[in-house]
C-alpha cells in the first residue's frame, strides 16, 4: 500500500465514524417551551398535508352509530380550507368518501354513487375545524396538556435520520370532544408528540384513549407533512 493510501484510509474511517454519529443531540428545552413554539409554528403555516388514523373501538360519525371513522388523509390551507379522502366503516361495508370544505361551504361525495353533493353547514365531517386556531388543535395543545415530559429524541420510520423531540403527557378531553365531532374524549388521555428541534414543526401526535378493555385502547395517530407546500382547494364539479 502506498504512503498516500495509508494516510487516506484512516481519514476515510474517521469520516465514516462521524457520519455514523449523526448530528448533535438537540438542545433539551423545557417541554412547555417546545409546545409553545410548535403551536406558534402551526398557527403560522399556510398549508400542510395530514393523515388521521384510528384503531380500536369504533368512533361514530352519526347519531345512529351506523357509520364509524377509520382514516382521513388530505390537505389543509389556512385559514379554513380542507380536502380529504375519508375511510368509513358501516355494517358489512368499508367505503371511502371525499370532502371539500371552503369556509362555510361543504361538499361530500355520496357513498353509493360517488357523485359530489353540497351539504348544509355543519352537516358533515370538516377537518378544517381540527386546525382552527381558535377552537382546534392549537388551543388544545396550548391549554389542555399536563404532566409534560421530554422523553428524549426519536426518529419516525417515515423520516429516517431526522432526530425529533418526543414529548409525553396527558391531554384533557373536553375540548377534543368539540373539535372532533365527539369522536375523541371527554376523559383525560395519554398523549405523545414528535416535534422537529429546529423548526418546531409538529410531525406526529399519538393519543391513547382508554376503553372498557384496558388491553384494547383506541389509538388516534395524527401525522403532518409537506409544510407550506403549495396546494389548491377548489369547489368540486357538481352535476346538474
Amino acid at each position: 500500500m502506498s504512503r498516500s493510501a495509508r494516510l487516506f484510509f484512516p481519514a476515510f474511517l474517521i469520516c465514516l465514524s462521524l457520519m455514523a454519529c449523526g448530528q448533535a443531540a438537540p438542545e433539551a428545552l423545557p417541554p412547555e417551551e417546545i409546545i409553545a413554539r410548535s403551536v406558534e409554528r402551526m398557527t403560522g403555516l399556510d398549508s400542510f398535508h395530514f393523515v388521521i388514523d384510528r384503531s380500536g373501538a369504533p368512533a361514530y360519525l352519526d347519531d345512529e352509530e351506523s357509520l364509524s371513522f377509520s382514516r382521513a388523509e388530505g390537505d389543509f390551507i389556512a385559514p379554513d380550507r380542507a380536502t380529504a379522502d375519508i375511510r368509513v366503516i358501516a355494517p358489512g361495508l368499508v367505503a371511502e368518501l371525499s370532502i371539500i370544505a371552503i369556509g362555510e361551504d361543504y361538499w361530500e361525495t355520496n357513498l353509493l354513487s360517488g357523485q359530489w353533493q353540497a351539504l348544509p353547514t355543519g352537516a358533515g365531517f370538516n377537518p378544517a375545524v381540527l386546525f382552527d386556531p381558535q377552537r382546534g388543535l392549537q388551543p388544545v395543545l396550548e391549554n389542555d396538556l399536563t404532566d409534560l415530559q421530554l422523553a428524549g429524541v426519536a426518529e419516525l420510520d417515515e423520516l429516517p435520520g431526522q432526530k425529533l423531540y418526543r414529548l409525553t403527557g396527558r391531554v384533557a378531553g373536553e375540548n377534543l370532544v368539540a373539535m372532533s365531532y365527539a369522536m375523541i374524549g371527554p376523559q383525560p388521555m395519554d398523549i405523545q408528540l414528535w416535534i422537529a428541534p429546529q423548526t418546531f414543526e409538529l410531525y406526529r401526535i399519538l393519543i391513547t384513549e382508554p376503553t372498557a378493555d384496558p388491553a384494547d385502547p383506541t389509538i388516534w395517530q395524527l401525522d403532518f407533512w409537506n409544510f407550506n407546500t403549495p396546494v389548491t382547494i377548489a369547489p368540486p364539479p357538481i352535476e346538474p
